[in-house]
């Protein structure tokens, strides 16, 4: 029978207001329910997770051990002990167990629709993972989150997530299930949408109130299982969208493998000689598109890649600034048409063979990515540059006044290595004579590492192929375009939507708003 320590207690007020129908579940003989006391209870914020975490149900066949209703078996609770009987919590984190006390002031027997419940006065709140989970999510929020694997392990190093990641795979599995060739693109969206707007608020709801209502940890969890869902999906959302793309990626191939051969320069394209530099790192972080999982990872790698070619062309910008002792500071920012420039020759270098299956991939498959977003501005550049690649006409471009020769042996490269050192050696300490190049600067820094390599090793096993003959056949070669094709590719690409579905954020907005509304009270 109640008293008036219990009546009183704004935590058991809490539970008659509005748990009183799930107290029936929580009865006798396999459920206690915990009530901090008053004075445990000041500033703290009741929630249906607090109460849920005071909700005790015994565990397998020993009659002191215990879980709770929200945290599951990763929380074990003991009860017993000789008077005052305490309530002991045994979290595990890692290798290590983390043990706290309540202490039993008082115990309780209510009935509830012919139903007894067992209630436990305690001297203070039961030992949760939420409490350590939001000290968690505070350190994991400086981290992003750029794979699956880095996803996987956000989403595992929460406490409160562990009972539900079972529920979240099994889900993944069941929506595999419904992706096939035969199923329309939208259907398949809302599918996955579904699946990650109802998980996002399952995972959400089990953390502690401040972090609900967090908007960066908010989104960090979406992306997080973006990257988790979209990653376990991949091999079957792939092989979907590769039968849709696959005439029109033929159609891109050959194109690109045509400018390949052609020596195609961002020199060509109106890129300053002054400022032209290789891009090696980004063309390596493109060509990496095809070993990355997921369509949000693709998009962490195109966003990269051009990341790298700003990176590099500042680079280049900045030594060759300081080689000609030039008053001022230099230009670092990339116009946007040198960007699409020397992204055309990254695209080109990289020989990437499904291109148009990508962003076919990436626009319909991404889903924890605004619009506002460098990484969705990073995919309007790439489509911007593969419809601008196959507008080229080869033919009418200007021809550069220096030939760039990718394939050298070892009599080609002793030979550039000379031309190097003398153009420097005539220039001598006059820095600011605007014909040495980024380019030059580069061959002249390869050209010293060669030399000191050199010197090191008493042989050098050097190899390569000149095909500079097979080069200037090739480039002589006719580039004619076949308008139907172009036509098909023109069609197909324009058939891919350039804008996120509005609806999905929409109801995301309205799920924040719902959560925010039930802190509220």
């Amino acid at each position: 029978m109640t008293d008036d320590t219990l009546e009183s207690n704004v935590f058991y007020k809490h539970i008659k207001e509005h748990h009183w129908e799930q107290l029936v579940g929580w009865c006798e003989p396999n459920w206690v329910v915990c009530v901090p006391q008053q004075s445990a209870l000041t500033g703290v914020e009741l929630t249906s997770a607090l109460v849920e975490a005071h909700a005790l149900r015994q565990n397998g066949s020993s009659g002191s051990q215990y879980v709770s209703a929200l945290c599951g078996e990763s929380v074990v609770y003991e009860v017993g002990g000789e008077e005052p009987r305490v309530v002991m919590s045994h979290l595990e984190d890692g290798p290590q167990v983390l043990i706290s006390k309540a202490a039993v002031l008082n115990e309780y027997l209510i009935t509830v629709k012919d139903k007894v419940i067992h209630l436990l006065l305690v001297d203070t709140l039961l030992q949760t993972p939420q409490d350590q989970d939001q000290d968690t999510a505070h350190s994991l929020l400086s981290t992003p989150i750029t794979s699956p694997t880095i996803a996987e392990t956000f989403l595992n190093s929460f406490h409160c997530h562990r009972v539900l990641l079972p529920e979240l795979d099994r889900a993944v599995c069941e929506a595999g299930k419904q992706v096939r060739p035969s199923v329309a693109v939208d259907d398949m969206q809302t599918i996955l949408q579904d699946l990650l707007l109802q998980s996002w608020e399952t995972l959400l709801k089990q953390h502690h109130p401040s972090l609900q209502s967090h908007p960066p940890f908010q989104d960090h969890l979406f992306r997080a299982l973006d990257y988790y869902v979209s990653g376990c999906l991949h091999g079957v959302l792939w092989w979907v969208v590769t039968e849709r793309c696959q005439v029109v990626d033929q159609l891109v191939r050959t194109r690109l493998s045509h400018l390949r051969h052609a020596n195609l320069s961002a020199l060509q394209l109106g890129v300053p000689a002054n400022y032209y530099t290789p891009l090696p790192a980004a063309v390596v972080e493109l060509a990496s598109l095809a070993g990355v999982e997921g369509a949000v990872g693709r998009l962490q790698c195109v966003n990269s890649t051009i990341d790298l070619i700003q990176a590099q062309a500042k680079e280049a910008r900045v030594t060759l600034h300081q080689y000609k002792d030039q008053e001022g500071e230099p230009e670092l920012e990339l116009g946007y048409e040198e960007l699409v420039a020397l992204l055309t020759t990254v695209v080109v270098q990289a020989q990437c063979s499904q291109l148009v299956a990508n962003i076919y991939y990436m626009t319909h498959f991404v889903f924890s990515v605004t619009e506002d977003d460098p990484l969705w501005r990073s995919l309007g550049l790439l489509r911007l540059t593969l419809e601008n690649i196959m507008k080229l006409d080869v033919a009418r471009l200007p021809t550069p006044a220096r030939t760039l020769r990718k394939e050298l042996s070892l009599q080609d490269l002793m030979q550039v290595s000379a031309e190097v050192e003398s153009r420097f050696e005539i220039k001598g300490a006059s820095r600011s004579i605007g014909d040495i190049t980024a380019l030059d600067l580069q061959l002249h820094q390869l050209t010293q590492q060669i030399q000191l390599s050199t010197q090191a090793h008493s042989q050098a096993h050097l190899t390569g192929r000149n095909s500079a003959g097979r080069r200037s056949d090739r480039a002589s070669a006719s580039s004619t375009q076949d308008n139907n094709k172009t036509q098909t590719f023109k069609e197909f690409l324009a058939s891919i939507p350039t804008s996120l579905r509005e609806s999905l954020r929409r109801r995301q907005s309205q799920q924040r708003s719902a959560i925010q509304s039930s802190l509220n009270g």
